[in-house]
């Protein structure tokens, strides 16, 4: 599970509990909703230019339901190895169990996606549950590309304009206990 994060904003995304039970039919809500405009998570700081995109289907199932978040953003990081900036889209869609509970039960919960609800409660609010699944659907590692190079430990040129010249060191200093250990053995 990731860092807790408290969202940033106060997002209104909240929905009936009973939208209209005679229909018997899904409830459909989207939002567009604003995010801050960085985000540190997992090491690396993430650019978020625009909104999030959400999209939450309830299930008509009474007052124990099914809410499928689905959600898009624009976003940019750091890559990893040579540190050029790196748009991404995030995306994704989780399922979230919504079921009433008494104070004493909620805590009970033992599936992370189960949220308990107050029993008096008409209507409960995605947002705790839209930022978690957001937060989740990071990437732990940004890459330009997947062949990227990198940068050159010695000088830092960019690897992927093409090779900077420097002499590649004649052993990585970070072996040195292996080769005491294994002599015969090559880097290579």
């Amino acid at each position: 599970m990731p860092e807790k994060h408290l969202h940033p904003v106060d997002w209104n995304t909240r929905i009936p509990i009973d939208p209209n039970p005679a229909a018997g039919e899904p409830f459909l809500t989207c939002w567009s909703l604003e995010l801050p405009d960085t985000l540190e998570y997992s090491g690396q700081v993430f650019m978020l230019p625009g909104k999030l995109e959400v999209r939450a289907e309830r299930s008509s199932e009474g007052r124990s339901f099914w809410v499928e978040i689905t959600f898009s953003s624009k976003a940019s990081s750091a890559c990893s190895r040579c540190l050029k900036e790196t748009p991404l889209e995030i995306g994704g869609s989780f399922r979230y169990f919504y079921t009433p509970s008494a104070d004493d039960d909620r805590q009970a919960a033992d599936d992370e996606m189960t949220v308990a609800y107050p029993p008096d409660a008409v209507e409960v609010d995605l947002s705790e549950q839209i930022w978690e699944s957001f937060v989740v659907s990071l990437p732990e590692k940004v890459l330009c590309r997947d062949k990227c190079a990198g940068l050159c430990p010695v000088c830092g040129a960019d690897l992927n304009l093409g090779s900077c010249g420097c002499q590649k060191a004649a052993y990585d200093p970070r072996m040195q206990a292996l080769k005491d250990i294994l002599p015969d053995v090559s880097e290579d």
